[in-house]
């Protein structure tokens, strides 16, 4: 027992492979860790790499942002968190906990294009409202509209066009803080020219600018941890059948989100930044299991 323990303790090998190496059955090992060690399995982890210099700068950021909420709890809340999702028309199926109960194996499979079409869309949400979806597109005579690469040039052309007029429209433009990781698009010196002239340097949390979004850090934005996940559970179930229809589906699942959904996703965020400091400025989805 002191020997499957020790393995255990490593946290490196598979029950399977401590029966092998302790020449037991894989049930007496498993029967061991459960019944007498009190332990269960658990599924790794996998999550975007940070580099050496990333910490430092996530721990800052977090205290940034900390200090910011003191000076105004309501401040989180009113951050604009944006960013763009590609939606393929025929889904991303996940087969990990696919399984087909039979007395021999049916040899089941499905197929989906090599290159599925897809559309490109854009939301920004603060813990009261959303805006978007809006489509990195533009309409051909021959094949109606056509999804569009996000570039420097399109990008500020949403956000010029698009973006800002809605903010506007809804007395917003004043009252938020813009937020965009650090894509090349986003980043650009006209784009970022852009923004600052709109938003003013101290509401924009931005690369390259006086408050930045720290790199490798999509796990700390509720725009990916949250809604491009959320959306893409919700889109996929009714199973669209063209870009139209897909497209569609995506403005309904927008628009059917409650405020009250946006102010726990930006709750969230601050959960985050929370476990952040203690470990480091390291990643913190593991934490939050």
């Amino acid at each position: 027992m002191e020997a499957i323990a020790s393995e255990a303790a490593s946290g490196t090998s598979s029950a399977h492979e401590a029966a092998r190496r302790l020449g037991l059955p894989p049930s007496s090992v498993r029967n061991i860790l459960r019944r007498i060690l009190q332990l269960y399995p658990y599924k790794w982890q996998s999550c975007h790499e940070l580099l050496p210099a990333d910490t430092a700068q996530r721990e800052a950021f977090a205290k940034w942002a900390f200090s910011k909420m003191e000076q105004d709890p309501t401040w989180v809340f009113n951050i604009l968190w944006t960013d763009e999702a590609h939606f393929s028309l025929h889904g991303d199926v996940n087969n990990h906990n696919c399984r087909i109960w039979a007395t021999s194996n049916p040899r089941e499979y499905t197929q989906k294009p090599l290159h599925s079409p897809k559309v490109t869309a854009w939301c920004g949400f603060t813990g009261s409202f959303i805006i978007g979806p809006f489509f990195f597109e533009t309409q051909c005579t021959v094949n109606g509209w056509i999804t569009e690469t996000v570039n420097a040039q399109r990008y500020l052309t949403l956000l010029q066009e698009t973006v800002v007029p809605c903010l506007i429209q809804r007395g917003q433009i004043s009252n938020v803080t813009f937020m965009q990781d650090g894509a090349t698009s986003h980043t650009a010196n006209p784009v970022k020219e852009f923004l600052i002239q709109t938003f003013g340097e101290d509401r924009i949390v931005s690369r390259h600018c006086r408050y930045p979004w720290p790199p490798r850090s999509p796990d700390l934005t509720p725009a990916d941890f949250w809604l491009g996940g959320y959306l893409k559970s919700r889109v996929y179930l009714s199973g669209p059948s063209s870009l139209s229809e897909l497209k569609d589906t995506i403005h309904r699942e927008v628009s059917s989100i409650h405020p009250d959904m946006l102010h726990s996703a930006v709750a969230g965020f601050v959960t985050r930044l929370e476990c952040l400091l203690p470990c480091g400025g390291g990643h913190v989805e593991h934490i939050l299991v």
